[in-house]
């Protein structure tokens, strides 16, 4: 497939290119900084781009099979990029007729921070709130799009080897005093599962380790 990876510097958006790499797919990574990523294959295309000005983002969208999106915040800090980088992806992608979209949120978004073990909701109501309350405004802009989206929702993220052990649900229960984990490795093998799958079209769905 013609793939798109935005955030592709950051460990799970790595993760996804190598991945996608090996797996023979054609990844375009929409980078600002070419130097962050230290990644060099035939079948990689790197586009100098930031997702707060549009205008860099539509040569990257044509002709693109799926966009996988992977921007995030730092904790302690609320990165504007996030959801407003988001939506002029998407505007991007209804100008360019692309439809399929899967973004990289986090637990504690929507009904999973309910559903989220106490350590997780004390963390983040203090050092994660900046960045969960744009992963909010993200799904919301995500959610009211007409594309065909998919919503990822990983917990705590390591930087452990693909296993493809995992549990996955809309709506996944935890002990109350658990600190559930999953590899950045794991998320991306998930995502790109996923190129050729509608079973999880249109869904937001927690996962984490087993």
């Amino acid at each position: 497939m013609q793939l798109l990876v935005v955030g592709a510097t950051g460990g799970t958006g790595r993760q996804v290119v190598e991945q996608a790499l090996d797996q023979g797919h054609f990844v375009t990574a929409l980078v600002r900084d070419p130097a962050r990523l230290p990644v060099q294959h035939p079948n990689l295309t790197v586009v100098i781009g930031d997702v707060l000005k549009p205008e860099t983002i539509l040569p990257a969208v044509r002709r693109q099979d799926a966009v996988i999106c992977s921007l995030g915040g730092r904790p302690g800090q609320s990165d504007q990029a996030v959801a407003e980088g988001t939506k002029n992806l998407i505007a991007a992608m209804h100008q360019a007729g692309i439809k399929r979209l899967f973004v990289v949120s986090s637990l504690g978004v929507g009904t999973s921070y309910e559903e989220a073990p106490l350590p997780s909701k004390l963390f983040i109501k203090t050092f994660l709130s900046g960045p969960i309350a744009e992963k909010e405004k993200q799904e919301k802009a995500v959610r009211e799009s007409d594309l065909d989206w998919l919503i990822v929702r990983p917990t705590r993220l390591t930087d452990g080897p693909v296993t493809k052990h995992y549990r996955l649900g809309e709506h996944l229960p935890f002990p109350l005093f658990s600190m559930p984990r999953i590899s950045r490795a794991d998320v991306a093998a998930f995502l790109l599962d996923q190129l050729e799958s509608n079973a999880n079209l249109h869904k937001a769905v927690t996962i984490t380790g087993r």
